[in-house]
């Protein structure tokens, strides 16, 4: 996965962005690189069925923009563009009556977008802002081909398969910033949301299934600082889905595992405006 490319793609929106500065309203225009540890998980019956965990690299750019000014607050609408990817390590087993134990790589692609509206409080050199807005997520899953060792103790090749998702969300949080000085500020902002729509594209016997699993709450955190234009952060985000109802394919029942991933980074930004 080229990271550079990531990084130049998401440099190119935000400046894209940041031309939109000279109209009034526009707040804020940054360009942030993400490296961040992840991990997903899925379950069946309270047996965890695999682990994938490494280090992704995202690159990404954020707008604020003042919607509305009056004298009981402000309402601000934030967009963020991203794109992510890298190399996670599989480890999980086979699918069929034998679950055999299999090591791998998967790797990851994808994009995510989200947009706020928040009605902003602001207190001298403190501003709360309660908000709710939506997200969406889509990801490449692609799990590469691998070999195990059977009961009898012989080798068995396993073919890899490529997930296709679409996941799109509800957020519903708050921030709050405080201007510690002319040149510092610290912010800092947390919530939950939740998928209300998720599907799971997937090739099975040479045939595209799409699995739709539930969504279930989840919880998201940044805490960070700005200084002048240089803005860094640390950050959790968390997704959450329920088993999927099955679907038949021949004889054959297939479903999404109850899944959940989390995610822990860092934040490097720069604030063009």
């Amino acid at each position: 996965m080229d990271i550079f490319k990531i990084a130049a793609v998401a440099v190119l929106i935000a400046s894209s962005t940041a031309n939109a500065a000279r109209f009034g309203g526009v707040e804020e225009v940054s360009a942030y690189l993400a490296p961040h540890y992840f991990q997903w998980e899925e379950f069946h019956q309270g047996e965890k069925l695999l682990r994938e965990q490494g280090w992704l690299m995202a690159a990404g750019g954020v707008a604020r923009i003042n919607l509305v000014k009056a004298e009981a607050g402000s309402l601000v609408a934030t967009g963020k563009a991203e794109l992510f990817g890298g190399i996670a390590d599989y480890d999980g087993q086979t699918q069929g009556p034998e679950n055999l134990p299999v090591k791998t790589d998967v790797n990851y692609f994808g994009t995510r977008e989200d947009i706020d509206l928040g009605w902003r409080i602001s207190q001298q050199k403190v501003s709360m802002e309660p908000f709710f807005g939506f997200g969406a997520r889509w990801w490449l899953r692609d799990l590469e081909n691998s070999m195990t060792i059977d009961r009898a103790g012989m080798p068995v090749e396993v073919n890899g398969y490529t997930e296709d998702w679409r996941s799109f969300y509800l957020r519903l949080g708050g921030r709050l910033d405080v201007a510690v000085t002319d040149d510092w500020r610290i912010f800092t902002e947390g919530g939950a949301k939740y998928p209300f729509y998720t599907e799971n594209v997937v090739e099975i016997s040479g045939r595209d299934i799409t699995i739709k699993p539930d969504g279930s709450w989840s919880a998201f955190a940044e805490v960070g600082a700005r200084y002048k234009k240089l803005k860094f952060s640390t950050f959790y985000e968390g997704f959450r889905y329920d088993q999927s109802p099955g679907v038949l394919v021949g004889t054959n029942q297939f479903f999404q595992p109850t899944s959940k991933s989390d995610i822990f980074g860092l934040r490097l930004g720069w604030a063009f405006r």
